[in-house]
């Protein structure tokens, strides 16, 4: 039995809330509480994963209690249960199940229940039921409704995820200003044709989809979406009848790599996501003008509700290389500061885009820094910032978690996000005096591949200047100031570092997945 399923838009209604009341708890008023469940597909003789979200723009305080009532679902071909919850549960009759749970201080604008729906295998295509929810918490109530279908197994694949997890790989090139072209096949590997399938085209915003075909949607910074009425026959191959075009920036480094997706729906999932993918996307939606954009032609065969029993095979990503020849010149930039026996002063030295080209954050961890920083004699680093952590030549990178932002080290490597012509990057540290040294000198070096201009890739920071030393910038700190993209990426944490050795975590636009 196939038991994989995506988790339908589950997180597409976990957007962000209003912040709580200021009103003290014992005078709050009853929360505005909004319920959201989702329509369901299932085959028979498989299960999906689902969920119900309670969101709020008020504080939670006391526990939840929610109602699930199983009536009207059809018990002869559907069966349901709680998946993978905290939340405790007792059945309150044969068709209603009562579940309850503190609310914890990760959840105080919003609650998650998590729930399997299974199709029996002699269920019946095109049966319907429905499952319905009641919550209440601090005295608000909210309902909602999911309707349950048993649909048609169906079966689109493009290979498969390879031992680390990663889709097909397409690779494509062009320079910047210029297009990349790319294609999106795609096999029905299942036992029914596939009826209405559709393309989701999920462009990294340097990489934007360019094409104009007339049954593709743009809805632009998000995505594309492309609707195909050919049938995909059982055990059959297809290509697109031309490449997908993506519009590369202008400002686009050469060298550089952009990732984007192509992702393959059966119709019945994809209407069930669709209002929440474009509610998300914002923004007016651009129909293609052209000519159609079409799959091989096959015959005509019987339709039927269908759901995909396979979703993680059916996306491949397109790896887009920038060629031309439009690099960075990246400047390192130095700082100076004084300060007697005992004082603590701060230094901001920095990196500064010459341009061309913008310098983009990396895919994936590099195995070196891209800046080094070695810290002045007779001072002690007491704060560092949060993207930077101790590295010495032959030293492993990335850094473990509870390096990031260690003081005391004498040699720093930090991370480098994106970078942009006019906007430089800085990096704080706040240093202790331990001993007044005259024109005590450290330096900041900036390596990026491709870079045309050595000579200005190391500067000097420099403690208690005589002012025959180097260094640039004034006074405490010197440095550069906070702007664009780096004031964006401090605010928004734009890196997740966990474990041993630190994960890199980039956004992808993948879509939402829940595999059983």
């Amino acid at each position: 039995m196939k038991t994989a399923r995506r988790l339908l838009a589950g997180l597409a209604v976990a957007g962000a809330f209003v912040a709580a009341s200021a009103l003290p708890a014992a005078a709050q008023a009853a929360p505005n509480l909004q319920l959201s469940a989702y329509d369901a597909l299932v085959a028979p003789d498989a299960f999906i994963s689902s969920n119900v979200w309670l969101g709020t723009d008020d504080e939670l305080e006391g526990p939840v209690s929610l109602t699930v009532d199983t009536s009207d679902l059809n018990g002869a071909s559907i069966d349901w249960s709680v998946s993978g919850s905290d939340w405790l549960c007792s059945p309150e009759s044969a068709t209603v199940t009562r579940c309850d749970r503190p609310v914890g201080q990760d959840e105080t604008f919003g609650v998650g229940f998590y729930y399997t729906v299974a199709g029996k295998a002699d269920a019946e295509v095109g049966t319907e039921g429905s499952i319905s929810f009641a919550v209440e918490v601090d005295g608000a109530t909210a309902t909602a409704k999911s309707a349950v279908t048993i649909a048609e197994a169906s079966d689109l694949s493009t290979g498969g995820l390879d031992e680390n997890g990663e889709p097909p790989t397409l690779n494509a090139t062009g320079e910047p200003g210029g297009l990349a072209k790319a294609n999106a096949p795609v096999s029905n590997v299942g036992k029914s044709t596939v009826e209405g399938a559709r393309l989701v085209i999920s462009p990294d915003y340097r990489t934007a989809y360019a094409g104009n075909f007339s049954n593709c949607t743009n809805y632009e910074f998000a995505f594309a979406v492309c609707e195909f009425d050919e049938p995909l026959e059982p055990g059959k191959n297809y290509r697109l009848s031309e490449d997908i075009p993506y519009s590369i920036d202008k400002l686009a480094r050469t060298g550089a790599v952009y990732t984007t997706y192509t992702d393959w729906w059966v119709e019945g999932d994809w209407k069930l996501v669709e209002k929440s993918w474009i509610e998300n996307a914002g923004g007016e939606p651009q129909q293609g003008t052209g000519e159609r954009l079409r799959l091989e032609e096959v015959a005509n065969a019987r339709r039927a509700p269908q759901t995909d029993v396979t979703p993680y095979d059916s996306f491949q990503q397109v790896k887009i290389t920038v060629g031309g020849d439009n690099h960075v010149d990246m400047a390192a930039v130095g700082a100076t500061a004084s300060g007697a026996v005992g004082a603590t002063v701060t230094v901001k030295p920095g990196i500064d885009n010459l341009g061309p080209a913008y310098l983009e954050s990396p895919e994936e961890m590099p195995t070196k820094p891209a800046v080094r920083i070695t810290v002045p004699e007779g001072a002690t680093v007491v704060e560092a910032p949060w993207d930077c952590a101790p590295f010495t030549e032959g030293g492993t990178w990335p850094a473990d978690e509870d390096a990031w932002g260690k003081a005391g080290a004498r040699e720093y490597g930090c991370l480098v996000w994106d970078v942009f012509p006019g906007n430089p990057y800085e990096f704080e540290f706040k240093l202790k005096i331990d001993q007044v040294v005259e024109n005590a000198v450290g330096t900041i070096t900036a390596k990026i591949d491709g870079d045309p201009n050595a000579a200005n890739d190391t500067a000097e920071i420099v403690l208690n200047s005589t002012g025959d030393g180097g260094g640039s910038g004034g006074g405490d700190g010197g440095g550069l100031p906070v702007t664009g993209p780096q004031a964006t990426l401090i605010a928004g944490a734009g890196v997740l570092l966990v474990g041993a050795g630190a994960a890199f975590v980039l956004v992808r636009r993948r879509r939402t997945r829940f595999v059983a």
